[in-house]
Formats: structure tokens, sequence, C-alpha cells
């Protein structure tokens, strides 16, 4: 048995042991604290020797283990090496056991009271991670040592592969302690002073998860070539949930800090969103989304520890929360006054509605697969529709309610800084209505949020004039409307086109010409198209890459993105062909006509129309018959006209050899004729021709989406500094008074 599993089985047994020794302190036993936490702080110990360990193998390239052969070669350079530790299910557990122990030791410091009860969930917690590496060792042996390591996929290959992943499982970490808190007010039955420290908890979590989820959107967009930065995929999708539910239980414990109102409701969100934590974990690693998420890890066999673990966490913290649902003592107030606690109740209500239909969304291949043996996802439209009323909603909230005062609020000055967010908000809507936009549900999007970016901003304006510290929570807001703005914009008013660039020849599209320069390789072995880009007589020259993945086994794209103050040009390369001169591979043909075209007969059959997103986005399909090696096929190369463009894409032709495709060069309707382009092909008497197909998109507002992601993290550290001092203030408060008497 490897040395690293043996320590790992060390590890677990600590765990148990130090929640034992913290279950007698819980039962009043002094000497059992004391224990408990040195227990502790070895067991922390021995899970960053393992972690050394891991990532010494990596590093030094043990191919005789499974986990270093998976996610490593000797090609790597040592920052994706050290990155391939979390790249994988077992290393990514590790990290988060770690995260975890390291925490634990900051939080057992800072509790008081409640530190027995909470560390015991801690350890529980700590033991349940340790138990899946256990079942499922990243250090397991291979019986012959390969020569070299299957290495990181290339799309990991990436430097927010370094942050990424880290800081998202610090949040996945820290989401233990604002339940840990609320299991230990339970049976302290002291539902007052927990709060104190879960409201600190609470903005750790929501930092370091929101900071991680924004990266992935950005690493996304970035990378992967298909344009967005959220896709709603369910993985995706997994880890937002909870952040929505802590977002909430954060808003509730202010009003809990300051009316004693929702404590039974705050209990709970913490309950349920660590429960939500371990559910996407769920999700993620069992491979129940194997099919539909480009992310999900393939099943390793661990469904049942990871519901089993889910369900008695449920469970019994529920029964504790019933057990003592009555003793609970709460303020009630009325959530349909005008004042800060009711607009930070309905943006809980808000946060939580849009939490359970995207939980909904992202569940339906399980719900479905329950009554049905052809599991189905919902479409990402579900998520827009049912998204999109919210998102004005808790933009009106973002607005309106740091307006508001606790308990009374003054009418006047409400009404002052209400009518101003109001005349900039109206004054937005018929700037953008000037500027061509029409549709009602976007020009009320663009008014609200507005609306909320100058209410936040000129109570930022306010609290800089008292004390900076005070700045987190409008400037947490206006980063919020900012990025709202922003993903409205750049998600309604794109422009795309496409065009087929021969080399070394200009192409016009927009306002630029595209030249096309021929491929080169950059270090990592992606190959790189070199295309110049030139405007006003000004030139930059663009890399954009297409390459084969063996890993994947499939072509990626990384678009090349250039980011201008108001937009984004991003070009992305679709396909890459060579092929005869346009004399040689172009092909005209009839309704009904049959022609040959090299080793292939083409017989163009019908028309297909369809509707395409928008009303005005129309797709048609030539439907074609190609006879090839005695074997009949049917292609549907298609024409998308969308917003004055026309888009064509190439399918493939069944081939024995090289890839060859064909694509729809020109449609004329009234006379059923298509002309159609091949690719792929090569006489040795005739000129071959070297053509890329590009996407170019230029993509209003992307900074908008950015900037206002990094202020509202920014907001929320600075929100977190001063929950900090505040306690800290109080503390010291608390020691002078006990002095004193």
């Amino acid at each position: 048995m490897d040395i690293g599993l043996i320590l790992l089985i060390f590890a677990f047994a600590i765990s148990l042991i130090t929640a034992y020794f913290y279950f007698q302190a819980a039962r009043g036993d002094i000497q059992s604290l004391k224990i408990a936490r040195i227990i502790y702080k070895l067991n922390t110990v021995i899970l960053l020797v393992v972690s050394g360990y891991l990532l010494y193998l990596l590093l030094s390239h043990q191919f005789n283990y499974d986990y270093v052969y998976r996610y490593s070669s000797r090609s790597l350079p040592t920052g994706y090496l050290i990155s391939a530790f979390w790249a994988g299910q077992e290393g990514s557990y590790l990290l988060w056991v770690l995260y975890l122990g390291l925490l634990g030791i900051l939080f057992m410091r800072g509790v008081g009271k409640y530190e027995s009860y909470s560390m015991i969930v801690v350890s529980l917690a700590k033991s349940f991670l340790i138990l899946l590496m256990i079942d499922k060792s990243p250090f397991e042996l291979l019986p012959v040592t390969p020569p070299d390591g299957a290495g990181l996929n290339p799309l990991l290959q990436d430097p927010w592969m370094v942050v990424h992943p880290p800081i998202l499982f610090i949040g996945y970490a820290s989401s233990t302690f604002p339940f840990a808190l609320s299991i230990a007010a339970i049976q302290k039955n002291d539902y007052v002073n927990w709060i104190k420290h879960a409201l600190r908890w609470s903005l750790i979590v929501s930092i370091t998860l929101g900071a991680g989820i924004i990266i992935g959107g950005f690493w996304a967009y970035e990378v992967l070539g298909w344009g967005g930065y959220w896709g709603w995929d369910p993985v995706e999708n997994s880890s937002l949930v909870p952040w929505l539910v802590t977002l909430a239980l954060f808003h509730g414990i202010l009003i809990q800090k300051m009316k004693n109102s929702l404590v039974r409701f705050n209990l709970f969100l913490s309950i349920l969103a660590f429960v939500l934590v371990i559910y996407a974990t769920f999700l993620t690693r069992s491979g129940v989304l194997a099919n539909f998420s480009v992310h999900s890890f393939a099943g390793e066999g661990q469904n049942h520890l990871l519901i089993g673990f889910m369900l008695i966490t449920l469970v019994v913290s529920l029964f504790l929360f019933f057990k003592n649902f009555e003793k609970v003592q709460t303020n009630s107030f009325d959530p349909f006054k005008l004042n800060r606690e009711s607009g930070l109740f309905w943006s809980m209500v808000v946060l939580l509605l849009s939490g359970l239909f995207t939980f909904i969304g992202t569940s339906s291949p399980i719900i479905t697969g329950i009554f049905s043996s052809s599991p189905t996802p919902v479409e990402t439209t579900f998520y827009n529709r049912v998204n999109f009323p919210l998102g004005i909603l808790i933009l009106l909230l973002l607005g309106i309610t740091p307006l508001l005062l606790w308990g009374n609020s003054k009418m006047e000055s409400f009404v002052k800084y209400f009518s101003i967010s109001v005349a900039f908000a109206l004054g937005s809507t018929a700037f953008a209505y000037v500027l061509g936009v029409r549709e009602i549900k976007i020009l009320i999007y663009i008014t609200a949020s507005t609306f909320a970016i100058v209410s936040n901003f000129l109570m930022l304006l306010l609290h800089l004039k008292v004390n900076i510290i005070n700045i987190g929570g409008p400037l947490a807001h206006f980063g919020v409307a900012l990025m709202f703005l922003g993903i409205i914009v750049s998600g309604n008013f794109d422009r795309t086109e496409r065009a087929l660039l021969e080399l070394h020849k200009p192409s016009k599209i927009g306002e630029y010409q595209l030249i096309y320069h021929g491929i080169s390789n950059n270090p990592s072995g992606k190959t790189e198209i070199n295309i110049e880009m030139q405007k006003d007589g000004k030139s930059i020259n663009k890399k954009p890459k297409l390459y084969f993945s063996t890993y994947n086994n499939a072509w990626m794209r990384e678009p090349d993105i250039t980011i201008f103050p108001l937009y984004d040009l991003y070009i992305s390369v679709m396909d890459r062909q060579q092929s005869l001169d346009e004399n040689s591979n172009r092909l005209i043909l009839k309704k009904g006509d049959t022609q040959e075209f090299e080793n292939y007969e083409l017989t163009f059959q019908n028309f297909e129309f369809e509707n395409h997103g928008m009303d005005e986005d129309i797709k048609i399909a030539a439907n074609i018959n190609v006879k090839y090696n005695g074997k009949n096929f049917v292609i549907k190369p298609a024409m998308l006209y969308q917003k004055n463009q026309k888009i064509s894409d190439p399918v493939d032709l069944p081939s024995d050899s090289a890839k060859k495709s064909v694509a729809l060069s020109d449609i004329n309707a009234d006379e059923k004729m298509i002309a159609l382009l091949f690719y792929g092909f090569s006489n040795s008497g005739s000129k071959v021709i070297d053509y890329v197909l590009v996407e170019f998109t230029v993509k209003p507002f992307m900074n908008f989406v950015w900037f206002g992601a990094i202020i509202l993290i920014l907001g929320s550290v600075i929100a977190y500094v001063r929950r900090v001092k505040e306690n800290k203030t109080n503390n010291e408060n608390y020691g002078r008074t006990n002095l004193n008497s």
C-alpha cells in the first residue's frame, strides 16, 4: 500500500477522533477541547504532507501512479504540472479538504462558545471528503510504468486553470462554516450571537464562490471560441445555485442583525446552502450529467457515498432544526413597509426564486430520468425566460433598497434620490430608443439597469463622505447593475459575420479588412491562424487558434479578442480547408439535377425552410442525395439569413481519406437553384487554394460585464473588512465592560 494512501487512512481516523473529542468538549470537558484542537491541527499537517507528496509525484513525473499518468506529461510546463494537482477528481477532493483543514484553524480561533459543536460538523465533513479519496485514491499504482503521461486536456492548459479551481474550492470549503455555526446555534439554543460569525463566513463564501464563477465565465469566453461566457451548463449552474442561496443568507443575516427577524429562515438557508454544495459535487462527479455537460467528470462509482452523505446531512440537520423550531425567538416585520429590511427581504426572495428555477432546470435530466428511460435536459431558453423578469426585479430592488433606511425611511431624502435615478434611467432609455432599440423588454431592462447604477452611485458618493469602509455594499451593488447592463447589451446587440478568407487575399467585413497570412505553431503545439486586421490605415495581427486535440478527439477553437472601451472584436476560426480554385470547386445545381464532382454523384432534391431563433432569422437547407462508393447519403448544407447577414456552414462529405466538405455559396429560391463550394479537394494540375472560415463578432459593452464583476467582488471584500473591524471593536468593548465590572 502506498504511503500516500496510508496517510489518507490515518487522516480519516484522526478526523473521526477529532469529532469525538469535540463532542466531549461540547458536553463540558475542557481537557477534551484542548486535545481536539491539537489533533485537528495535526490532521491538517498530515493533509499538507499528503498534498506535498502528490505535488512531488507530479513534478517528478512518477507515471507509475495512475493520477499522475492521466493528468500530466513530461512536456507540460511547471505551472500546468502544478495545476494538474486539481485537474482530476481525486486531486480536487484533496485540495478541498486541505482548504477545509486550513480554514478550520482560522475558524476555531474566533467563534468562542460555538467552537465545539461547529468543529464536530467541520471534522465530519473532512472525514467524508477523505473517505472519498480512500475509495478512489490519487495514489493508485499502475501495473506497468508508461514512458510518458497522457497529458493535461489542452482546454485546461491556460493560466486561468491555475487560478479558477483553487478559488472555487475555497468557496466550497468555506460553505461548511455557516452551516456548522447554524448547527451549533441550534444545539446551544443561542440564536443571537451566531450571526456575528456567520455574517463574515457567508461573505467569504459569497466572495470566493462568486469570484470562481466569474473567472470561469471569463475563461470560457477567452478560450472556448463559441462566443459566450455563460451557457447554462448544468455543472456551471451547480455552483451558481449555492452562491445565490448564500447571497440570500447574507442579506437575511443583515436583517436579523438589525431587527432580530428571519432567524428560522437564516438557519434553514445556511443548511440549504451547504447541502447544495454537496449536491453540486454529486452532479459534477457522479457522472449523471456526463451526456449533458462538457464539464462533468465521468462516473467513478461514488454515487452511493455522495448521495448517502447528502441525505444524512439533510435529514439530521432538518431534524435538529424542526426539533428546536419553537424555541427560536424571532421578531416579525412588515415586508410591505417601505424600508430597508423589506427591500432586502424581497431581494432574498428574488435570489431564491432564481436559484430554485435554475436548480429545477439543472436537475431536469435526473427528474425526467426517474419517470422515463430517456433523461431530458431543459433548453437554455428555459433559463433565459425564467431569469429575465427576475433580473429586472432584482435591478429595481437594487436601485430602491439603498435609498431606504432601517425602520422608518425619510421620505424627503428617498424621493430626492429616487427622482434623480429615475430621470437618468428614463434618459438612458430615450437614448437607446434613438439609437434604434425597439424591443420593449430590452428597453425595460436598460431602464432598470441604469436606475440601479445611478442609485447606487449616489449612495456611494454619500458613504464616501462619511467613511470609505462603508462603501462596500453600494460598490458591490453598483458592480452588479453594471454587469447586468453589459449582459443585456452584449447578448442582444452583438453583430456576427462569417467570411471565407483566401490566403493573402483581402476580404471586407464591416468596417474592417481581414487578410489571412497562413499558419504557425505556438510553443503549446496549437496551430495559430495568422490574420491581419486593417482599419483606417492601421493594422493589428490576430492569432486565433484551430487545432485537433487527440485528448478530446475533436477540433478545438480558441478565439483572438481585441478589447476596446465599449466593445470587443472577437475572431474565431470555424474551419480551415485546402481546395481547388473556384472554377474547379464550384458546382451549380437546379432542383432535380444530378451532376458529378470528383467521385461523388450529387442530386439536388428540394429546399427546407425554418425560422431560427428570432422571427426575422430564416434557415434554408438544401436536401442533397450523395452517391459515393456505391452508397447513398443525404446531406443538408444550409444558409442562415440572420440580421441581414448570410452565414453558410460547410457539411462533411463521406470520405475514405482526408476531410472533405461542401457548403452553399449561393441560393436562388425563385429559380430553385443552388451553388455549391467544395473544400478538401486537390488535383496535381490545378492550383490549390488555402481557405479559412472565420467568425467575426462585434460584442458591445463586454467591459461592462467584466468591470462590473470586478467591482462586485471588490465591494464584497470591503464589506468583509468592515465586518471584521466591527467584530474587533465589539470584542474590545465587551472586554472593557468586563474589566470595569
